[in-house]
């Protein structure tokens, strides 16, 4: 595949960084993961927001505007002859010297990751597992999207049934999150819930959108509890919401549920009014 780094196209074999930049040496380096549809990323203005806000608590300048990675995004999905690409924005702090850096990175190293997918874009379902160790507090005052995912990778490594997603309490038994997506559940009675961002959830792209076109209340809530709700999806910005077919002994019924359904339509035309744009 073609990457995108530092201002040129390069094959995957062809891109490297340094030993001395600091997110490989002490995880400084950020990342935004996206998908294009027909060429187009979707919701591309949520994740440039967030990223350069994580980016200035960080204290990396990015040498780019949002101009220059829409285009670069365009020459990779052009180079590569793929109109549906999983896209990592990758931003790694750069070179500096050995030691605990208490000034700003001023020339990162940025990388446009890419794969192909699927032209098809389904619903998938998912089955939810509850992990037994804790989710980490977040590095700032907000959980970043960042290079420590240490967390993650032992909460996979922990999952009985190695097809489910993984899903994090905090130390005091309150669901935060999936080890790739935030929450989302509803009661009987239709109303919509997710967890809320002050137990160290990642403010998802893709849960943004859903608290914007729907009415959602943050609420927080322990595995049994959540056992008990009439519908489960998982959100992120690759799959946007993929329902929950089975968690702790109970069956849900994943993309025939009413709230999903719904849900899911408003999807697909959010896709198609942005891919015409």
């Amino acid at each position: 595949m073609w990457l995108w780094h530092n201002g040129e196209l390069r094959g995957s074999e062809e891109v490297s960084v340094p030993v001395y930049d600091h997110g490989f040496l002490y995880g400084m380096g950020l990342f935004e993961t996206f998908r294009t549809f027909n060429g187009k990323p979707f919701l591309f203005d949520a994740h440039w927001e967030r990223l350069t806000h994580s980016l200035e608590a960080l204290w990396i300048d990015l040498p780019y505007r949002k101009q220059d990675i829409e285009q670069a995004i365009q020459a990779v999905v052009e180079q590569n002859a793929a109109p549906n690409l999983y896209i990592r924005l990758n931003v790694s702090a750069g070179v500096a010297p050995l030691g605990l850096h208490d000034e700003r990175y001023e020339r990162p190293n940025v990388t446009l990751l890419v794969k192909p997918l699927a032209e098809a874009f389904t619903p998938v379902e998912k089955r939810l597992e509850a992990l037994p160790l804790p989710r980490s507090r977040p590095e700032a005052a907000f959980r970043l999207k960042s290079h420590h995912y240490m967390n993650n990778i032992l909460g996979k490594r922990a999952l009985m049934d190695r097809e489910a997603e993984g899903l994090f309490a905090d130390e005091l038994g309150h669901v935060v999150e999936g080890l790739v997506s935030n929450v989302f559940w509803t009661e009987r009675d239709g109303r919509l819930f997710t967890t809320p961002l002050s137990s160290g959830a990642l403010a998802g792209v893709t849960r943004q959108w859903v608290m914007e076109t729907f009415d959602v209340s943050e609420q927080d809530v322990t595995f049994q509890e959540l056992a008990e709700a009439e519908e489960i999806w998982l959100t992120n910005s690759v799959q946007q919401i993929a329902p929950v077919t089975e968690f702790y002994g109970r069956h849900f019924p994943g993309k025939e549920g009413t709230r999903f359904m719904e849900a899911w339509r408003h999807v697909m035309k959010t896709i198609e009014k942005e891919s015409a744009r």
